[in-house]
């Protein structure tokens, strides 16, 4: 899987997926392709490794970025609780490769403002930061250290302990090649843990892609309110696996003290998702606690219009 390891892994190992990942951002624009890979901890164990790419949005706002992408899969895979433990982060123009002379693949590209409080959220001060350069060069420093005045707001303590997962469960979390009834689908969604610690409303997502996988994604909450939406959460974490794709289908699964409104996807999501539609007919289905599920065939056109 591109996007999950798990084991201890050398410093040589995460520069050759860090470069083996570069193909795989989604950058009409800039062209400036950027990937991260961050370790993890769930329960006792923290060597559970997740990356992303940056995936740009004609509208530059609805972008996110490869940290988000990591971030994104390492919740959607081990829940709220996770915690960042090291990160590694890589960025130069698409069109470079190890050992070229220009002055762009020796740069250490830094993680921007609204990546580090993300970041900051969910790893102690003391978590490592590496910057590493296309031609292997490197830069360190820690949580603490590049955002020493994190903005946070009170959060109520976990009612459960975090556990160790195994490789395989993790897999089965973020994505699945299999034929999945409507039953299947929401077993899924139902087991995803989304971070909503402000709106107490979780919200995940399953799309279909062209390609046969299934992939899901949840809603992580920033206490700066830069959230990572759910279309946000599957599209970087699918982007991340496979590079190119397009969206068939989508089941967004909300739950919590919800108008009716508010389980829909927001106008920006679905511009997000616009972008990886197969069509602007997809076929959108949403599920609530209550288990109703409404089957809007046209529901991207019509709210978008």
């Amino acid at each position: 899987m591109k996007i999950f390891r798990k084991g201890q892994l050398s410093g040589e190992d995460i520069h050759k997926w860090l470069v083996e990942l570069r193909p795989h951002a989604y950058i009409p624009e800039s062209a400036f392709a950027v990937s991260v890979v961050l370790r993890a901890r769930s329960g006792k164990e923290d060597d559970y490794y997740f990356a992303g790419v940056n995936v740009e949005n004609i509208d530059h706002r609805l972008s996110t970025h490869g940290e988000e992408g990591a971030i994104a899969a390492m919740i959607t895979a081990l829940g709220k609780q996770a915690e960042i433990v090291e990160l590694w982060c890589m960025g130069a123009p698409l069109g470079l490769k190890p050992g070229d002379k220009d002055q762009a693949a020796d740069i250490c590209t830094t993680c921007c403002g609204k990546c580090r409080q993300q970041i900051a959220e969910l790893a102690a001060a003391d978590a490592r930061i590496h910057y590493v350069s296309l031609n292997g060069k490197s830069e360190a420093t820690t949580v603490g250290a590049f955002l020493p005045q994190v903005f946070t707001m009170p959060v109520a303590p976990p009612t459960t302990k975090p556990v160790a997962i195994s490789a395989m469960v993790v897999e089965k979390k973020l994505l699945r090649k299999d034929t999945l009834t409507q039953a299947d689908l929401e077993t899924w969604l139902k087991s995803l843990e989304p971070v909503d610690f402000i709106s107490k409303i979780s919200q995940s997502i399953i799309v279909e892609l062209d390609n046969g996988c299934y992939v899901a994604g949840t809603r992580v909450e920033a206490a700066a309110f830069s959230d990572i939406s759910v279309v946000q959460s599957a599209m970087a974490i699918a982007t991340g696996a496979f590079g190119a794709f397009k969206v068939k289908a989508a089941w967004v699964y909300t739950r919590g003290n919800t108008s009716e409104n508010r389980a829909f996807l927001s106008l920006s999501s679905l511009q997000v998702l616009l972008e990886f539609a197969h069509n602007a007919n997809i076929p959108l289905h949403y599920l609530g606690e209550n288990e109703a599920v409404l089957k809007l065939s046209e529901a991207v056109t019509k709210t978008v219009v």
